[in-house]
């Protein structure tokens, strides 16, 4: 990059804050950042490398980063100069994929009162929404007992959720990491980040979403995996850690592959409490 010094090394990743329209400059010297992005990014131990373009403009490179507050006058400009700081915490959320267990014991009320918390309850509702129905065989076995399939995908399709999808599991022997991974593959494509796991029975806290989105946009947590505090319930994986170590393959659990392949794998796996705290129960 030719604007950095010769000397000065910067990761192919990452963000100038140069013509950004929340970057605050004094006599073409970058003095901070309006959002305060600046001290969210040195409070997480991310290098913030002091450049010059070849106007004398000193400014702040971010690297190892691309930030996601980062907004130009070309995407600002149409809309009031007021406005601005508002539009860009709105519009920045961390997308998320939302996997709900629906095991034999639970019932339909459950399930609905955890869609319904999805849905309605989160601050930031999951761009995504996976129900593993885990009662099929038994409901195939004993209708009268079991809530019938449809009757499931009907709640789905009367939540409006942005995308969602409905598995009936056929296969009573795979385990719920393996049913995980399945669910996975099957989304592998998606533009979603970040996954989290829960029963149908759990009662997700309100502040789940908010916590998360701070975690990852404010704290800049460095996340591959969160481990669950309660059976897998609040687990919060990477999608890209999911990839490249294969999931939960050969019956390894993700974090404990992480652990073993990854350098410095401590900066990478967290409890789901340490990332949020209201999971704590």
């Amino acid at each position: 990059m030719t604007d950095t010094p010769p000397q000065q090394e910067v990761s192919s990743i990452h963000t100038a804050c140069r013509n950004c329209v929340f970057a605050e400059f004094k006599n073409k010297v970058q003095t901070g950042c309006s959002l305060n992005k600046l001290d969210d990014y040195r409070n997480a131990g991310i290098d913030l490398v002091e450049v010059y373009d070849k106007d004398g403009t000193e400014f702040f490179l971010v690297d190892g980063r691309f930030c996601l507050f980062y907004r130009n006058k070309e995407i600002m400009e149409r809309y009031p100069r007021d406005s601005w700081e508002r539009i860009a915490l709105m519009t920045t959320k961390c997308p998320y994929h939302a996997m709900v267990l629906f095991e034999e014991e639970h019932t339909f009320a459950q399930l609905k009162r955890t869609l319904k918390n999805l849905r309605h309850d989160q601050e930031i509702a999951p761009n995504f929404v996976t129900v593993l129905n885990k009662q099929y065989l038994h409901y195939a076995e004993k209708p009268e007992k079991y809530t019938k399939p449809s009757v499931l995908l009907d709640l789905l399709n009367d939540l409006e959720f942005h995308q969602f999808s409905f598995k009936n599991v056929y296969d009573p022997t795979l385990g719920n990491r393996e049913l995980i991974d399945l669910s996975f593959d099957s989304s592998s494509t998606l533009p979603y980040p970040f996954y989290a796991v829960f029963h149908a029975d759990f009662d997700i806290p309100h502040a789940f979403s908010k916590e998360l989105n701070d975690a990852i946009l404010i704290k800049m947590m460095q996340i591959g995996i969160g481990t669950p505090e309660d059976k897998l319930n609040g687990m919060i994986v990477s999608r890209t850690a999911h990839k490249k170590h294969g999931g939960n393959a050969f019956n390894i659990n993700l974090e404990d592959k992480i652990e073993k392949y990854e350098e410095n794998a401590h900066n990478f796996i967290h409890k789901a409490s340490d990332i949020c705290p209201s999971l704590i129960k």
